[in-house]
């Protein structure tokens, strides 16, 4: 009777270990493409909160455009506190309350340009683990840092 609850318990061990293994052999095989559509989705998200910044920092120059012209180069830089702008290389400051509410989250660090001809400089916008640069219409990327 005892030969047999040992034989039992080793065929449950071997059953167990068995289990076991197949679950680290699936764990072994799903970790990395989970943590591929992880960073994928970051990136994405860090390029959808890029273009909306530049789209913010656009209604920024129209909106200051209103009231006064607004010289080119105009330069937005974003901190942890919030942003700075600059016209021409100068900061400036602006008296009246912007009408312009940003939708996404804002970038903890870098800046994005207008420049003389239109086109959008970005660089070192940070968000979250991504840096994101563009200096033509079409060229955005967004690298780990």
């Amino acid at each position: 009777m005892k030969e047999e609850n040992v034989h039992n318990s080793t065929i449950k061990v071997i059953e167990y270990s068995a289990i076991l293994i197949f679950f680290m052999i699936i764990l072994i095989i799903l970790v990395p493409s989970i943590s591929k559509i992880v960073y994928q989705m970051s990136k994405d998200s860090a390029i959808t909160s890029t273009k909306g910044t530049i789209d913010t920092v656009k209604s920024f120059y129209i909106d200051m455009n209103l009231l006064n012209e607004v010289a080119l180069p105009f330069k937005v830089e974003f901190n942890k506190d919030g942003y700075i702008f600059y016209e021409m290389g100068r900061q400036v400051n602006y008296e009246r309350h912007l009408n312009i509410q940003n939708t996404g989250k804002l970038p903890k660090g870098g800046s994005v340009q207008i420049n003389e001809d239109g086109s959008v400089t970005v660089k070192n916008l940070t968000f979250g683990n991504f840096k994101c640069n563009q200096t033509n219409e079409k060229n955005l990327v967004c690298d780990n840092k």
